[in-house]
This record gives C-alpha cells, sequence and structure tokens, in this order.
C-alpha cells in the first residue's frame, strides 16, 4: 500500500496542473514534472525536461529489482533518503564517499574522481548485474567522467538524471548525455540543481511502490 502525500503537496500538484498546458507526458513523467516544477517553483521547465524512450520504466524496473541510487552530493543523497525509507528503502550513496579529500583543483575535481571510483568499485563487487541510478545535481565533471567510462565499455548505468546547475560546462555535459547510449532524464541548459534531481528521484521511488 503506497504511503500517502502531504495535503499541502497534494494542493500544490493540483494548482500546478491548473497552470501547466497539455504536456503528452505519460504518468510518470507528469508526475516528474509536477515535483520539479514543485521543487523550483519555475513553470518555465516543462520546455527544458528531456525523456529518452522508456527511461522512467526501465528505472522503475530496476528500482523495483534492487537497484541503488548514486548521488553526486550529500544534499541529493539528504533530499532522496526520506522517500527512499518510506517507499522501497533503496540503498542511497554519494560518491564523495570514494573521492580524496584533497586533490589538485586544476586538473581535475573531487566529483569527478568520485564517480569514477564509485563506478568501478559498484563493477568490482557486484558485477553491475542491475547497475545504479545515478543522479548528477551539481556537477558536470562527474557526468563527463561516468559517460567517459560507459564510452570505454563499462556497465551502462541504469538511468542518468543528469541535471548539474550552472553554465561552465554544464550544458555541454547534458548535450553529451542527450547524444549517448545511456538512458536519461535531462533538464536542458544552465538550470538544475540537487533539489531538482532528487525531486526527480522521488517521483521514481513513489512510482516504483507497490
Amino acid at each position: 500500500m503506497k504511503t500517502p502525500e502531504h495535503p499541502i503537496f497534494i494542493e500544490s500538484v493540483k494548482y500546478i496542473r491548473s497552470k501547466v498546458d497539455f504536456t503528452g507526458l505519460d504518468q510518470v513523467q507528469q508526475s516528474i514534472l509536477e515535483r520539479i516544477i514543485h521543487s523550483s517553483g519555475d513553470f518555465d521547465l516543462q520546455s527544458c525536461v528531456r525523456f529518452s524512450p522508456r527511461a522512467c520504466d526501465e528505472a522503475i524496473n530496476a528500482l523495483q529489482n534492487g537497484a541503488s541510487i548514486l548521488t553526486d552530493t550529500y544534499m541529493a543523497e539528504a533530499a532522496i533518503s526520506p522517500m527512499a525509507k518510506r517507499t522501497i528503502n533503496s540503498d542511497i550513496q554519494c560518491i564523495l564517499d570514494m573521492a580524496p579529500i584533497s586533490i589538485d583543483s586544476t586538473i581535475t575535481t573531487r566529483s569527478a574522481i568520485g564517480m569514477k571510483n564509485s563506478w568501478l568499485d559498484f563493477e568490482e563487487k557486484n558485477n553491475l548485474s542491475n547497475a545504479p541510478l545515478v543522479v548528477i545535481g551539481s556537477s558536470p565533471t562527474a557526468l563527463i567522467a561516468l559517460l567517459d567510462l560507459v564510452e570505454s565499455g563499462y556497465k551502462i548505468p541504469s538511468l542518468i538524471i543528469g541535471m548539474p546547475v550552472g553554465f561552465i560546462g554544464v550544458s555541454q555535459s547534458k548535450i553529451r548525455l542527450l547524444n549517448s547510449k545511456c538512458p536519461y532524464i535531462v533538464l536542458e541548459g544552465s538550470k538544475g540543481g540537487a533539489s531538482l534531481a532528487a525531486a526527480t528521484t522521488n517521483a521514481l521511488l513513489r512510482a516504483s511502490e507497490t
């Protein structure tokens, strides 16, 4: 039995639906859009969200079969954890747990190293038979590091939520994801952030609950 939503959230969704034009999205995609708008207060995001074919269905199937969730920030991890506990109790990890404390920031980022180390660790320990969902709300370099690994022959994630926010390298990393063979949910352009990436993940967790 699904846990009920908070009454204020229900009222917020009703308001969002009264303002959003026909989207042509399916039920799960629509719920993702509604949570993104709810988390941002920005109706313009309707024109920015992109889904690869069957991305949501495949992600839900992976979650229901025990796939873990890998985030690029502790903020996203904290925002997803309560929903995970209320629904299907997915395991959540942050790539920064696998990053060194200090690095030469002129060469790389902690997020990029953390992503590489996390993905190689998953592959070594679990053979990635049920690959994690990857949630990127901050770091374009983490997204690029993951795409580099996939293009080198490593396992494809069950889903990449590609929503890094900002200006330097952000749009370029999203374009590369859109042109990759990975399943994705992307906010095009410079918009994004941990809260929106987490909202997307939470919608998928809700949809995974039976």
